[in-house]
């Protein structure tokens, strides 16, 4: 029976996995158009080919297989952990046959692109061809939302608890409606209205048609690839940069929130503590940061502080774009970016890090713990956010994850310091690929393959959030899902 068990679960998962590949195929046709567009005949046949050695092979498999039942915990985490993999690999193709690099290039650009992590090893981007400065934006698109968000969004009929499983193994917990359908639903539409706000301002504002588009893609997404070597520098138009400033503040902001607003008006959407926590945090960071900036660096004021809020939103909100070289800040105002790498977005936002909400919930916690010590022994005091009493299973899951985060950034740096990094810059750049943040006090293109392979595998450990892509390797959770799904 054990045996018939396990045979069924491999069933779900890899029909699961050919659905989400069958779903890359045609993703391979956008880029194609944008080809076409632009008459990069090489560019829309690699497209096409990769698109069609795709879709036929997951078709037939998908059919042969059928749709996907009973998708139990354990099965759900194995989906969302090897989807991660996979997908960037299969991603990562058009780098390797279009440009050329290395397998490991390609693969760590492709997981830069599907995790929004942003950290890239191509240079001299104005050279490439559209078709793939396209698809490089649009990993990160469909990344910000989830890969099997996307996969739920087309799928065949999944029950409801199974979409939900597989919506908590792609590390979201929270829901804005009862129904997990109509919540994903809910939030593609927002992302789509969103996508083509930014777009049509970023247009209004002086950027071409292309780069509107692309800056779009990966301003909402958190993701924070651009067009241009030097980032958001090469447009350096203070209007550019107040769109994006604003739609990564939204992309990073908690969906529970973007719902409120639309269905309740601004002021619920301000009112969100995560929203209102993170505009202080905005605004202290950034404050610190202009006067650093003006005091230590010599720079007049307004341009501290456009420099300041712009750096300061696009680091914590892990878009990573740069409109100065931060390198050459001082060390204040580096090491205040580097903490706001660790702090990152809102829970149930395309932000990654640790987040708002976690942060908030353990100041809470160690502010009650510490109250405990003057008053009586039986006094009890609940631990309350945004009205919500927080369960003892939720501190707990809280707890775990800060320290499981922070042990795997101390083994990152460690790991990087003993192959050679100054440690500053080694935190830099575990802190950053694990909270797919993007920019680091270290070069990305002058890495080695070690360091390449370990910041691909951080990247993909942070987009999961640690704790479903870590649990695919403890065997006790298979047979405890498996009896509380049999």
């Amino acid at each position: 029976m054990k045996f018939l068990s396990v045979l069924v679960d491999f069933h779900h998962i890899l029909s699961s996995l050919i659905r989400i590949l069958f779903i890359l195929g045609f993703l391979f046709l956008l880029p194609a158009v944008v080809g076409i567009i632009y008459g990069e005949v090489f560019e829309v046949r690699v497209m096409m080919l990769l698109s069609i050695l795709l879709l036929v092979p997951t078709y037939i498999l998908s059919h042969y297989l059928g749709p996907p039942k009973q998708i139990n915990l354990s099965s759900a985490l194995v989906i969302a952990g090897i989807s991660w993999l996979i997908v960037p690999f299969f991603g990562a193709l058009p780098y390797m046959l279009i440009c050329g690099v290395s397998l490991v290039d390609a693969y760590f650009e492709s997981m830069s692109g599907f995790t929004t992590t942003g950290m890239t090893v191509l240079t001299n981007l104005e050279s490439l061809p559209r078709t793939l400065l396209f698809w490089r934006s649009l990993t990160q698109w469909v990344g910000g939302m989830g890969i099997i968000l996307l996969f739920m969004i087309v799928a065949g009929p999944l029950s409801g608890i199974d979409l939900f499983r597989l919506y908590v193994a792609e590390a979201r917990e929270l829901k804005v409606r009862a129904s997990t359908w109509i919540t994903i639903r809910d939030l593609w539409i927002i992302y789509l209205i969103y996508t083509m706000l930014c777009m049509l301002m970023l247009w209004a504002s002086g950027l071409n048609l292309f780069d509107a588009l692309n800056h779009s893609f990966t301003a909402i997404a958190t993701g924070g690839f651009s067009t241009r070597d030097s980032s958001i520098a090469a447009f350096n138009n203070p209007y550019v940069e107040l769109v994006l400033t604003v739609f990564e503040f939204l992309g990073a902001t908690s969906f529970i929130a973007h719902y409120a607003l639309f269905k309740y008006g601004i002021k619920a959407f301000f009112k969100y503590y995560e929203v209102r926590y993170y505009l202080s945090l905005i605004s202290i960071s950034s404050a610190i940061i202009t006067a650093d900036l003006a005091l230590n660096k010599g720079v007049n004021f307004p341009d501290a502080m456009r420099n300041a809020i712009f750096q300061v939103v696009s680091i914590i909100t892990t878009t990573g774009y740069l409109t100065s070289d931060i390198n050459l800040w001082p060390p204040l105002s580096k090491y205040l970016l580097l903490l706001l790498m660790v702090v990152g977005g809102n829970l149930c936002s395309t932000g990654g890090a640790i987040k708002v909400g976690r942060i908030v919930a353990t100041i809470k916690v160690i502010s009650n713990q510490l109250q405990h010590l003057y008053l009586p022994p039986a006094t009890v005091r609940p631990i309350k956010i945004n009205s919500h009493i927080l369960e003892n299973e939720v501190i707990i899951k809280i707890f775990t994850f800060l320290s499981l985060y922070l042990t795997l950034i101390c083994l990152g740096t460690l790991t990087f310091t003993s192959l050679g990094y100054e440690p500053f810059a080694a935190l830099s750049l575990i802190v950053s690929a694990q909270g797919n943040v993007g920019p680091a006090y270290a070069s990305i293109v002058e890495l080695g393959v070690l360091p390449k392979l370990i910041l691909i595998l951080y990247m993909w450990l942070g987009r999961l959030e640690l704790l479903p892509a870590l649990a695919i390797f403890i065997p006790p959770m298979w047979v405890h899902a498996r009896r509380r799904t049999s």
